[in-house]
């Protein structure tokens, strides 16, 4: 299994506080039996530039490096960032550099509101410049009315990104599962942040997907995952 969305790196967001939270957050999730596990601290290009971003996440990794020495986890680790969205972003110098590393691959966070059409042309613009967006958790924005768009960002290319926590009630899996079964959601994440309110559980939502849809659905899941990881320059 595959978690494409996590605040594992330490003291860089508002996910992990230190390397022991992360070291554990990375052991809960292998013990699941995740085995690829990519990095994705929140990036906001109206408060940072990309160096000054990217030399934080570093003085992150390393501590995170530290933290681990010679213990053996049984993951490969990976590093992006969690992109939040803005009209402009595709003309942020560098911002390419915010892909998951050696891929074109990046973890996007749409607006929390109504999209327009400014909103598309930006993700268009994005996907022009080589990149392909992965949205984060898209299920977080169809309350403020954008389906018909997430549908649009479908059709250009954007994979869909699913939290795991709306695999939690039954209400909320039915909808999930119908939206895996239809192929609009091609990859999970637990967005992890902590222990306990926000932890690293992911395992629960793949073993509903394959009760419900079975065993080759949650194959294409890991596969899509593997394939944008393939080239990835793993950091562990």
């Amino acid at each position: 299994m595959n978690d494409i969305h996590t605040h594992i790196l330490p003291a860089v967001d508002d996910g992990s506080k230190n390397g022991e939270m992360s070291i554990e957050m990375i052991k809960r999730l292998s013990a699941e039996g995740v085995r690829r596990i990519v990095l994705t601290p929140h990036f906001y290009a109206s408060r940072n530039s990309v160096d000054s971003f990217l030399r934080k996440r570093e003085c992150s990794l390393n501590e995170l490096k530290e933290a681990i020495g010679e213990e053996k986890l049984d993951v490969e680790l990976y590093v992006g960032a969690e992109v939040l969205f803005m009209d402009s972003l595709d003309r942020v110098e560098g911002f390419e550099r915010m892909a998951i590393d050696g891929t074109k691959y990046m973890l996007l966070e749409m607006p929390f509101e109504t999209w327009g059409g400014r909103t598309v042309d930006t993700v268009y613009r994005i996907i022009s410049n080589g990149i392909t967006p992965i949205i984060a958790h898209f299920e977080r924005y169809i309350p403020m009315k954008n389906m018909d768009k997430i549908y649009e960002l479908k059709r250009l290319g954007c994979i869909l990104q699913m939290n795991a926590e709306n695999f939690n009630s039954f209400f909320s899996r039915r909808k999930a599962l119908k939206f895996f079964e239809e192929g609009t959601a091609r990859l999970l994440g637990s967005d992890c942040h902590n222990l306990e309110s926000r932890p690293p559980e992911i395992r629960f939502a793949y073993d509903a997907i394959a009760k419900k849809l079975g065993d080759d659905s949650v194959n294409e899941i890991i596969s899509l995952g593997d394939k944008i990881l393939e080239n990835a320059n793993r950091i562990i």
